[in-house]
């Protein structure tokens, strides 16, 4: 009713009830109020709107008219603020994720192509970075959503999804772990081991968990492709990565790599992340997202 100046709302609901005392109730204004405004429009327009009777109020011919003028243009702008409900995903949106490159790789891009099959004028700018550039992206605002590990986060940060994702070793199915259970970290540190700088914060922790100093721990190769990585171990299987599973989803189900649970603190506390900055208003559409999002990683097994 908003489209309509107060008067005309006065009337309408009179109109409605028959009554102005009936109308005065269910608008919350005194009766002689709205009187007064339903004379102010009749003053307006020169015409005669109510008649009285013995069954209430009455429309004049003028009265009729107008009645059905702005119920008309009522049930016509409810029927367009549906419909703009109903193609929301048809407005034009960029939505922005910061993410590591595993996540971004082997399943981000199928949520994403599925989202875009519902709504088709939704774009996506993915950002593949270290956890720490994530939480940077989050905080100026260059980023809607974050998808990373969720541990010491800042204030400003929401996680709004979290599901557990053990850390382990990934390693060739002929390492001499492979086939053994409960591995300790100690067992781990004496093959040959391969760092990348995304996990640069679960090794800080291991040091400090185990009293190590930054320089006790030394790897054999440093690499920030996860493809290199997995095709190093594959080659030396000796070699050791301290990773999640999701960094080898495809190369697990082949077989051609194992993912082994480490029994540390650290390594079992560990969980993924939908983040949002707090101070950041979604929309529905990014919210729609972030809802898929969280559905499809109930249904995988990173455990």
């Amino acid at each position: 009713m908003s489209m309509f100046s107060i008067e005309y709302r006065y009337f309408h609901q009179s109109a409605i009830d028959k009554s102005f005392r009936k109308a005065g109730e269910n608008l919350n204004i005194n009766s002689s109020a709205l009187v007064r405004q339903i004379y102010k429009l009749e003053g307006r327009l020169n015409l005669k709107l109510f008649i009285r009777s013995s069954k209430g109020l009455e429309l004049t011919p003028q009265g009729n008219i107008l009645f059905k003028y702005i119920s008309d243009h009522l049930e016509k702008n409810d029927k367009f603020l549906s419909n703009i409900h109903q193609v929301e995903g048809n407005l034009e949106k960029t939505i922005t994720i910061s993410t590591v490159e595993t996540i971004a790789i082997y399943f981000l891009s199928k949520v994403v192509k599925e989202f875009q099959s519902k709504y088709k004028y939704i774009k996506f700018n993915i950002n593949t970075k270290k956890p720490d550039s994530i939480l940077d992206d989050l905080i100026l605002n260059k980023s809607d959503i974050g998808l990373t590990f969720t541990k010491e986060q800042p204030k400003t940060v929401k996680i709004v999804y979290e599901k557990k994702i053990p850390l382990g070793i990934l390693c060739s199915p002929k390492h001499e772990l492979a086939s053994k259970e409960n591995l300790k970290i100690s067992e781990c540190l004496i093959y040959p081991l391969v760092f990348h700088p995304g996990t640069l914060t679960v090794w800080k922790k291991l040091q400090r968990g185990m009293g190590f100093s930054s320089k006790h721990i030394k790897p054999k190769i440093i690499s920030n492709s996860y493809a290199f990585i997995k095709s190093y171990l594959k080659e030396n299987e000796q070699a050791l990565f301290f990773s999640t599973r999701l960094g080898a989803l495809l190369e697990i189900s082949e077989g051609t790599l194992i993912h082994k649970k480490v029994i540390d603190k650290t390594f079992m506390n560990n969980h993924l992340g939908i983040l949002v900055n707090k101070n950041n208003l979604q929309d529905k559409v990014t919210e729609h997202f972030i809802e898929d999002l969280s559905k499809y990683l109930n249904k995988i097994n990173l455990d």
